[in-house]
């Protein structure tokens, strides 16, 4: 028997869908597409509020003020800090220090909408200033940017929406992310998956050479990757527990009062398990100086730690 915890998302999960069957008629109408795509919103703001610790408030359609350059970036779904004013909140436009997550909304999720949702991503951590000082701190953003979708578009005979997500995701980060903190951090795709970016910033020479498609600069510094690895339906918990479970770990380095509930969902095996496509980096491009110089001590080390593997 799974986890209680599987056992009450399953419930969750029942709602999304009649949400979707709902939306999904009324989007069929020209003149309700609007109107679906606001509903698909309502849907997962309500989910997540009902979900996430209570201090963690929702805003839909917000417009995120960028820290370099000029250009406003609109995004269907934010996750406020705690911290961030209440005032601050009822704005149309809302500062990058008061996101704690930042989410595109699909209601059938498709290969233009997986494309759309890394560009916006690229997009919004490129407008962020860069954070430096760990493997960490490089690597990800000032936080985590997803995809939700209640669905999707791959359901022919003969499909394999497992399949499709993974390449399109895989084709959108090489053709739209110089760097691996621009990539999309998780995508859950309520009747399918979730997935989730993860990142090891060192890999040394040795494992370089027993791997395909490596690069003479690699063979010699070593390497890092990124890999958008999926959750196995077979034997994973349902989608919406594993993208909670995962978003919860993720707010949990930024909030250490979220650790426990997210080391819980941990031990339950609630993150899923699964397996996805790499993309190797070369050091130099990934990492600041100071980085470079202790990656070679320190770049090995747990998921825990700062240096070691994240997500």
């Amino acid at each position: 028997m799974p986890p209680r915890f599987h056992q009450w998302v399953q419930g969750v999960e029942r709602d999304i869908q009649e949400d979707y069957d709902r939306l999904h008629t009324a989007a069929q109408a020209w003149d309700k597409i609007q109107q679906a795509g606001h509903g698909g919103e309502s849907t997962w703001a309500r989910m997540l509020e009902e979900w996430l610790p209570p201090d963690y408030e929702v805003g839909l359609r917000k417009y995120l003020i960028p820290e370099v350059g000029d250009d406003t970036f609109e995004t269907d779904l934010v996750i406020f800090r705690p911290s961030y004013p209440k005032a601050l909140r009822k704005r149309e436009e809302v500062l990058g220090g008061g996101i704690a997550a930042a989410f595109s909304i699909k209601l059938t999720l498709d290969a233009a909408g997986i494309r759309d949702g890394f560009e916006r991503a690229r997009d919004i951590r490129r407008g962020q200033a860069m954070l430096v000082g760990t493997p960490r701190r490089e690597m990800l953003g000032s936080f985590p940017i997803g995809i939700l979708a209640h669905s999707h578009d791959w359901k022919a005979d003969g499909s394999t929406p497992l399949e499709n997500v993974a390449r399109n995701c895989l084709d959108s980060d090489i053709e739209v992310c110089a760097h691996p903190r621009e990539t999309v951090d998780l995508i859950c795709v309520a009747d399918l998956a979730t997935w989730t970016t993860f990142r090891v910033p060192y890999f040394p020479p040795a494992a370089a050479v027993h791997t395909p498609g490596i690069s003479a600069t690699q063979v010699r510094e070593g390497y890092a990757i990124s890999s958008i690895v999926g959750t196995d339906p077979t034997g994973t918990p349902s989608p919406v527990a594993s993208f909670l479970a995962n978003l919860m770990a993720r707010l949990s380095y930024d909030d250490p009062t979220i650790a426990p509930m997210a080391n819980s969902y941990n031990a339950m095996g609630s993150q899923g398990r699964g397996a996805g496509l790499q993309r190797m980096w070369e050091l130099a491009d990934v990492f600041s100086p100071e980085v470079l110089q202790r990656l070679s001590s320190r770049g090995m080390q747990g998921a825990g730690d700062p240096w070691g593997t994240v997500l």
